[in-house]
């Protein structure tokens, strides 16, 4: 009987993280001129990992000239 009353209180608490989370992103600033799901990514050029500037127009190129798939992840937070 332990462990399912357990097993609800870490049920209720990570529900109850998950509606934090939630209210929390409701309460983010909406930018107007930020691109949309399909809409062609801006130049840029940014370093590697190793330091090597890398930019975007090199890395949709393709030997055979039909053009790569790039994905971008732009991530809001921390590493």
């Amino acid at each position: 009987m332990q462990t399912w009353v357990k097993r609800r209180g870490v049920a209720f608490a990570v529900l109850m993280g998950v509606l934090v989370m939630v209210a929390a992103a409701q309460q983010l600033p909406r930018s107007a001129n930020a691109p949309k799901v399909g809409d062609q990514a801006p130049e840029f050029t940014l370093p590697d990992t190793d330091g090597n500037l890398v930019q975007l127009s090199d890395l949709l190129k393709a030997s055979d000239g039909r053009g790569r798939w790039v994905l971008l992840v732009f991530y809001r937070g921390y590493w």
